[in-house]
């Protein structure tokens, strides 16, 4: 859509169409996953993307250098929306599993998932369902795995915190702001 500046042309590059799905990468919330995402994506990881919307966050994760990323999303639009972007970023489509269901509540979802084999998780979804998600998300990742989270508006940060903070599993390692907009990571114990 848009014509890439010459100052820019060195920069990694992520070509998406949400089509209905959520995800641009304009919002705070997705520049704040993406910046955690650079951090922690190492070649060879495999990277669970929560609410994967348009699949920027695992599109960037893939381009970042990670072998595989497995998305999740309530919505049937991500799924085609996640098929196309991987069309128009060149990237083979066995790299990027998806599925339409709920990981929270659906054990049939949280098997397909699979158990303790994430070396990331990433989840930019409401503070509420991040306080849901982070129950579950421990038997997904590896010991010492990296849970990535954002999508949490200012004012629910205390919430967000307390609830890592009630997890025995995790730790927080470092809580990122963008205007009133929060990022949380911790790694698993």
């Amino acid at each position: 859509w848009e014509e890439i500046p010459e100052e820019h042309k060195d920069k990694l590059l992520i070509q998406i169409d949400p089509g209905t799905a959520f995800g641009t990468g304009k919002h705070e919330t997705t520049q704040l996953c993406i910046r955690q995402l650079e951090k922690y994506v190492k070649p060879g990881v495999k990277v669970l993307d929560l609410g994967t919307g348009s699949g920027i966050l695992g599109i960037a994760a893939l381009k970042l250098g990670a072998d595989y990323v497995f998305g999740t999303d309530l919505d049937e639009n991500a799924i085609t929306a996640v098929h196309e972007n991987l069309a128009a970023n060149e990237i083979p489509e066995e790299k990027f599993g998806v599925i339409q269901g709920n990981i929270i509540d659906d054990k049939a979802v949280q098997d397909e998932v699979k158990y303790e084999y994430y070396d990331i998780a990433v989840a930019n979804i409401l503070a509420d369902v991040i306080i849901m998600l982070q129950k579950e998300i421990p038997v997904h990742i590896k010991k010492n795995g990296i849970f990535i989270t954002s999508g949490i508006i200012d004012m629910k940060e205390e919430a967000v915190k307390a609830a890592f903070e009630a997890n025995d599993a995790f730790e927080i390692v470092e809580i990122t702001h963008q205007g009133e907009w929060v990022s949380v990571t911790a790694r698993k114990k």
